[in-house]
């Protein structure tokens, strides 16, 4: 349907994202996320929590600004030589396939150069949604990012909340101090990049 009538949605919606990229301010409609349990297999006891997924369901106007956001920044970073050289993650050309090559080749070299090798694996998943805002604002600003666009940033990760959604009831709105609501567009991105940097802001 959105498809359908897009043509007549663009301009509205092109003056909605514009407005928010050059005051440096999200709409608080944009951060609120309600977030619904779905059973992670039908074949599993609906009456065990812990076989649900929380799943965080965002306005689509939202998810479209974030990818307008999220492409602007991935061209800042490939533009300006930031990315990280061992980074695959939100890297053009680049994926699991690439970071697994790098590893065996650097097993392969040191191998060949009679070296030892100790492979050290970290699941960080669960990791990224502790990252405190502060850390994320600290990071985008040693990337160069300063004044409005910073500002959209901070606007973006500021007075974020989220409600629960369970057989018809609705909990009350609790903030986010940590991390976005899974589902986010840009929030992953924003992740890896203070995972990759946090070392060179603590020295």
């Amino acid at each position: 349907m959105l498809q359908t009538i897009s043509p007549d949605l663009l301009p509205f919606i092109t003056t909605v994202i514009n407005g928010s990229l050059t005051s440096g301010h999200v709409p608080t409609a944009f951060k609120k996320a309600r977030v619904i349990p779905i059973l992670k297999k039908p074949a599993l006891d609906p009456s065990d929590i812990s076989n649900y997924r929380p799943v965080s369901l965002l306005s689509f106007l939202s998810k479209i600004l974030e990818r307008v956001v999220c492409n602007q920044l991935s061209d800042y970073l490939m533009q300006n030589n930031l990315h990280d050289p061992n980074q695959s993650g939100f890297k053009a050309a680049h994926s699991t396939e690439t970071a697994l090559l790098a590893v065996t080749e650097k097993l392969h070299a040191a191998r060949s150069a009679k070296l030892s090798s100790v492979l050290i694996l970290l699941n960080l998943s669960a990791a990224f949604d502790t990252v405190n805002h502060k850390t994320h604002l600290s990071t985008l600003r040693s990337l160069g990012i300063c004044g409005t666009a910073w500002e959209w940033f901070a606007s973006y990760l500021d007075g974020r909340s989220y409600q629960a959604t369970w057989r018809g009831l609705t909990s009350a709105p609790r903030r986010l101090s940590t991390g976005v609501p899974q589902g986010s567009v840009l929030g992953p991105l924003l992740d890896i990049l203070t995972w990759i940097f946090i070392p060179l802001l603590c020295r």
